[in-house]
């Protein structure tokens, strides 16, 4: 018998520290109370993401709707294409 051997039958020799009869029923029980608290934890988020989404699409939405750039001339008041006389601005909205 080696030395490993002598310290582990010592160890069996000796009663148990703790009663072990119920370690994997509150092995279990802690695994399923993670499980909840990580249910929660993405029903807590669901406001901030659906806040995240709406931010997103609204910039998007915004830079795709924008005015193109149009380069103006010193005479484009005169003009007969002037794209932000008012006239023009209320036409293409109808």
């Amino acid at each position: 018998m080696n030395r490993v051997d002598q310290i582990l039958a010592r160890l069996q020799a000796e009663p148990a520290a703790r009663d072990l009869s119920q370690l994997e029923a509150e092995v279990w029980r802690r695994v399923d109370a993670s499980r909840d608290h990580a249910v929660m934890s993405w029903i807590r988020a669901l406001p901030v993401a659906a806040t995240a989404f709406a931010l997103a699409l609204g910039f998007a939405t915004a830079m795709l709707s924008a005015p193109r750039f149009h380069p103006m001339h010193d005479m484009a008041v005169f003009s007969t294409d002037s794209p932000l006389a008012p006239s023009t601005r209320l036409a293409r909205q109808t």
